[in-house]
């Protein structure tokens, strides 16, 4: 078996801004294609940039259930299960983290739906 290849992941400090967007696109593109998912999203603060995917409904479920007995073990969950690359300061250090478990709903993508009974 071969090793799989590593994703670089860069220092947003260190580029133009034309390189950066560039090189997320790349990024994004190779954790598409790596993992089979459609959507990346793209965590950027202080110089620090992770990817992480939508969570599945079975990792979204267990996270539920962490909620009722810790309100942050729900973020902290889906952060976790749906991390890909990047640096993990920016969900181990609290000021990040806690920052980005406050926009989580923005993982959690939902729709409206109409139900009717007939």
């Amino acid at each position: 078996m071969g090793k799989e290849k590593e994703i670089e992941v860069f220092d947003i400090q260190t580029v133009s801004p034309e390189d950066k967007e560039n090189h997320i696109e790349k990024v994004v593109a190779d954790l598409k294609k790596k993992h089979g998912i459609k959507e990346v999203f793209v965590i950027e603060a202080d110089g620090k940039i992770g990817f992480v995917k939508r969570p599945s409904r079975d990792q979204l479920a267990y996270a539920m259930t962490l909620a009722q007995s810790n309100p942050l073990g729900m973020a902290e969950e889906i952060l976790k299960s749906g991390w890909l690359a990047g640096d993990e300061d920016l969900i181990t250090v609290d000021k990040y983290f806690l920052s980005i478990s406050q926009q989580i709903d923005d993982l959690i993508e939902t729709t409206s739906v109409a139900i009717k009974k007939y």
